[in-house]
């Protein structure tokens, strides 16, 4: 879990992630803004991608079309797909 400051940068960063995903039909767009914000490539497939940007502890899903569009996608930080375990 991050602490305040922290957690609001998050949340900016995927505000922001969101809204370029939206604006930005083309993967090689949202590929290429991923790369400057340094979210680092976990999967890179043909048929989807997951990038993760480990500072602010950002999940970012694509399912990909094979025009080179997306057809889904999802932003998360990290605790919203962590398991909770006791």
């Amino acid at each position: 879990m991050m602490n305040g400051m922290a957690s609001l940068q998050q949340r900016q960063v995927m505000a922001q992630i969101e809204e370029m995903i939206q604006s930005n039909p083309d993967y090689t767009g949202v590929k290429s803004e991923l790369e400057s914000l340094n979210f680092i490539p976990q999967t890179d497939r043909p048929e989807y991608a997951v990038w993760v940007q480990p500072d602010l502890q950002i999940l970012v899903f694509l399912r990909i079309n094979l025009g080179g569009g997306y057809s889904g996608y999802r932003v998360a930080s990290f605790d919203e797909v962590a398991p909770i375990r006791r």
